[in-house]
């Protein structure tokens, strides 16, 4: 008889762990975050009112409210908190079109209004543009700083000869390539510096260092605008500041995280044809910049 009374307590433990564990589980299930929504939604007046931090400066979404995103507007240069401004076209003014950009690389997504502008299939181009000079056609989408038509990526025949469909944010659109393709005479097949795979015909100015790789250590820049989208700017820049320890050559002058050639605004044609001098504010120094 004692080894059933011994037993008894043993079954009923037994009995318990399963339901303990259920309970283990569910609780650290409830401690382990949700999921985060990639798109941020589009807020009523009241909600926006709601919340404390809408509208403030942030410098990161810790600072922001949730479902509020800490957002940088290229068009009014401030960093605020904010929600998604528009779904579709309707929520916009009749000369804008509701786009979707990301908050930081990666990070969540907005829908917000943009102009509705210039630019032509395969020109450059820029989201949240303070310019219809640097805003895409009616019909077209801005992706990896080109504008392109809406297009199927398993369908290639959906983009014209010498384009080629990719997806972004707003869906699929056609980008420009040259690659295997003969451009213009005085013009180099050339990637600017935007996504990989894009590349355009363009007169180069300066080193075409995507042709002469530069020296090891020293970056390749090859800069092509909105207002000279046949034109391309090519440097081998060196690194310099902060991690970087490299000084920088007799005549440059470390700004913006690379050496620059600085000059002087009296002397005429100091930097040579293609090239003026320029300095962005008071604070930095005389350089060689492109004349774009």
């Amino acid at each position: 008889m004692r080894w059933r009374t011994l037993l008894a307590p043993l079954l009923g433990l037994l009995l318990l762990l399963p339901l303990a564990w259920a309970i283990h589980t569910a609780m650290l299930g409830g401690l382990q975050p949700a999921p985060e929504a990639k798109l941020v939604p589009m807020l009523s007046p009241g909600e926006r009112q709601s919340l404390m931090t809408y509208e403030r400066p942030c410098s990161g979404r810790e600072d922001c409210q949730p479902p509020l995103a800490c957002f940088f507007n290229a068009r009014s240069k401030w960093r605020y908190c904010t929600d998604s401004r528009c779904m579709t076209d309707q929520h916009c003014a009749e000369d804008m079109v509701c786009r979707t950009v990301e908050a930081v690389k990666g990070g969540p997504q907005l829908r917000q209004c943009t102009l509705v502008g210039v630019r032509k299939e395969g020109e450059p181009c820029s989201n949240m543009s303070s310019s219809r000079e640097t805003a895409c056609e009616r019909g077209l989408l801005c992706q990896d700083r080109r504008c392109g038509r809406p297009c199927r990526v398993e369908e290639p025949g959906s983009c014209p000869e010498g384009f080629f469909c990719r997806e972004g944010l707003d869906g699929p659109s056609c980008l420009p390539t040259c690659e295997g393709r003969a451009c213009p005479e005085g013009q180099d097949c050339i990637q600017p510096n935007i996504e990989e795979g894009v590349s355009v015909c363009a007169q180069v100015h300066g080193q075409n260092c995507q042709r002469t790789p530069c020296p090891g250590g020293q970056k390749c820049s090859m800069w092509n605008t909105f207002s000279h989208p046949h034109e391309a700017w090519g440097t081998c820049l060196i690194r310099c500041g902060e991690e970087h320890t490299s000084d920088c050559p007799e005549g440059f002058v470390c700004q913006m995280h690379y050496c620059r050639k600085t000059c002087d605004p009296a002397v005429p044609n100091a930097c040579g044809p293609y090239y003026k001098c320029h300095r962005y504010s008071e604070q930095y120094a005389w350089t060689c910049e492109p004349d774009m």
